[in-house]
């Protein structure tokens, strides 16, 4: 058991004895943060039935104080309901009404909340968008990316700007769900600056996550017949997925011959043959190669 393990285990013991000592005593504020603290935690340990019991509990609470005038915090009714969305979530039930529950509330959430402080809402944003976008929500996923986005608006700080390029990533691909293409490809344009700034300043978390924007802006210059600036996101996108090639962080080699595939297509049109040979050529060796170290990684992991 490691100490993350040890860390939820001794936390939900402490949970269990609040929830058991005060439920005697009725609903009261006190209950209501012990209901949803050890659902949070029982959703991070895997018990899902037992969280979402604990977190539909704190939710009706809240909804019987409500009624009767009391003020509950932004923080506690959005962990609540965002948890709950990312319990659904896990067990591909719906998730809207959950969702919007919490985006009901948004506007109201600070770094102060109950719950949270600043990296717990970026976390809680970037993972109820990410679960909304695969659902088929991009209204709603835009509306947690945009709250990601506005609390991280005036820091700068390493972890902050990686995020920020998560962030509007992911805008870029609301947007883009909505079927706006060119505010998709502003917004990628804003992941990949900020990506761009984090690499030259040696700051950059993971390469991968500033190549997807400049494939995702590629696809949408392609759809809009923007045929140079395509190519020259292609070309950008292939530097660097060879750099992190040449730096063995390149999981999956199929991405890169993709890359060559689509540029060699993309100058054929073009009439620029030798140009498209020279992509071509290398799809086939990076596929080669790739077919290769994937072969023996699998017999390093049997023997």
């Amino acid at each position: 058991m490691d100490a993350s393990e040890i860390y939820l285990e001794r936390a939900l013991a402490e949970y269990n004895s609040s929830v058991n000592e005060l439920e005697s005593k009725g609903a009261s504020i006190e209950l209501l943060e012990a209901y949803v603290n050890r659902g949070s935690i029982l959703y991070m340990m895997g018990y899902l039935t037992s969280a979402m019991e604990d977190l539909s509990a704190a939710a009706e609470m809240i909804e019987e104080m409500e009624s009767q005038g009391a003020e509950i915090d932004a923080g506690t009714y959005v962990k609540a309901h965002a948890t709950m969305g990312a319990i659904l979530f896990e067990q591909r039930a719906e998730i809207s009404e959950e969702y919007s529950c919490a985006i009901s509330r948004l506007s109201k959430l600070k770094t102060d909340s109950m719950h949270f402080d600043k990296s717990g809402i970026i976390r809680m944003c970037i993972e109820s968008a990410e679960n909304l976008l695969d659902s088929e929500y991009p209204e709603d996923a835009e509306q947690f990316v945009r709250k990601g986005l506005s609390i991280l608006e005036r820091s700068s700080d390493k972890w902050s700007e990686n995020r920020k390029m998560e962030l509007y990533t992911l805008l870029g691909e609301c947007l883009l769900a909505e079927g706006n293409l060119r505010d998709a490809m502003e917004q990628y344009s804003e992941a990949i600056v900020v990506g761009t700034s984090l690499v030259d300043d040696h700051n950059i978390e993971s390469m991968e996550e500033l190549v997807v924007p400049i494939i995702a802006r590629s696809q949408c210059e392609n759809d809009l017949g923007l045929d140079d600036l395509y190519l020259n996101d292609l070309e950008l996108a292939i530097k660097l997925l060879e750099e992190m090639a040449r730096m063995n962080r390149l999981e999956d080699p199929e991405v890169l011959v993709h890359m060559h595939q689509d540029a060699a297509a993309a100058l054929m049109e073009k009439g620029r043959i030798q140009e498209a040979e020279k992509h071509l050529i290398k799809a086939v060796s990076t596929g080669v190669h790739g077919a290769k170290d994937y072969l023996m990684n699998q017999t390093d992991t049997q023997f």
